[in-house]
């Protein structure tokens, strides 16, 4: 009887594993499949001087960046635009602040370019992800390929967050999660720690372009796009790893030890400059998702019409928002 027994567990046994050997390969058949790269997209990407946003031009060729005050092309909520707000230049003066590394939000629309390459398993030489180095600060980041899960909600935030990737076609689509704070604009726009981000990395021939959808539940009001390009290029050279801070000794020299240099509510007088400097609404400039939508060009064409009639015209008042009104108002008729 006891034989029989053992003979009963040993069949059931196996036949329990010839149920699962199917169900293991078309498991490994599918993510042979999801790992098998469509289109190579390794090698040194140059992307300085290739972006034809303004912001971005006067970051990579000439210096700046965005302005104070400027939140154009920005969906933020009443919470985002209160922390933007509030935000002064001289914190990145800070002995805490000078080696910050620009997040993954927003380190491919900064400067410094970068390097892609294939992370292999030693086993299999199969690819099970890949790694994008050179960014300002060097948050280098990785995108899983293997299928692994995300890692739950309390495990650690970094500056380069956790990134799994599939192919779809010939765009390798990058999803990150576990992002730190951090800006993705340097005037401030921040997003939380609970922000997450698609991105569409798209090659065509020797062009890499990138698709970032960033949402944001505390910061934003919906989600934020823009895209970003680079060139192929084997002779370019990253961004240094280490750190070169200031001379701490003379930052903020003037405020007690401890302070964090900042805009109490209400209290930023320098808001309005970049509106009245471009000639376009202050509601325009302070980042509402409703100035997003091309519907929105009916309030600015109406702004200007009426700013144009109501700006004085003698040759001792500023001339500049009235010009730029005009050009607003003949540029959408």
């Amino acid at each position: 009887m006891l034989n029989v027994s053992r003979h009963t567990k040993l069949l059931v046994a196996v036949l329990v594993l010839l149920c699962l050997i199917p169900l293991t390969q078309r498991k490994v058949v599918a993510q042979r499949g999801q790992q098998t790269p469509i289109l190579d997209i390794q090698g040194m990407w140059n992307h300085n001087n290739l972006m034809t946003e303004e912001r971005a031009t006067l970051i990579n060729a000439v210096g700046g960046g965005a302005k104070i005050g400027d939140y154009t092309g920005f969906p933020l909520n009443e919470a985002g635009r209160q922390q933007a707000d509030s935000w002064m230049a001289a914190r990145l003066e800070l002995p805490e602040h000078q080696c910050h590394p620009h997040p993954a939000q927003y380190s491919l629309w900064g400067p410094g370019n970068f390097r892609i390459s294939n992370i292999y398993d030693p086993l299999s030489d199969r690819i099970i992800g890949m790694r994008l180095q050179g960014t300002f600060g060097r948050a280098d980041r990785v995108f899983w390929v293997d299928g692994r899960p995300h890692p739950p909600e309390y495990d650690r935030h970094t500056w380069g967050g956790f990134s799994t990737a599939v192919w779809d076609g010939n765009m390798l689509t990058v999803d990150t999660d576990h992002l730190k704070e951090g800006w993705f604009s340097r005037n401030g726009i921040t997003t939380s720690d609970s922000a997450t981000m698609r991105e569409h990395y798209i090659k065509h021939d020797n062009y890499l372009t990138v698709v970032f959808f960033v949402n944001d539940p505390e910061k934003l009001a919906e989600p934020f796009i823009r895209t970003t390009q680079a060139v192929y290029d084997p002779t370019t050279v990253l961004n240094a790893q280490e750190c070169q801070p200031f001379n701490t000794n003379v930052i903020n020299a003037d405020q007690p030890r401890g302070y964090v240099p900042h805009f109490l509510p209400g209290k930023n007088d320098q808001l309005k400059a970049f509106a009245e400097t471009f000639g376009v609404p202050i509601e325009a400039a302070r980042g509402e998702d409703k100035t997003l939508y091309p519907e929105y060009m009916v309030e600015i064409k109406k702004w200007a019409q009426a700013h144009e009639k109501t700006a004085p015209t003698t040759n001792e008042t500023r001339e500049k928002p009235a010009t730029a009104s005009r050009q607003a108002a003949s540029a959408i008729k």
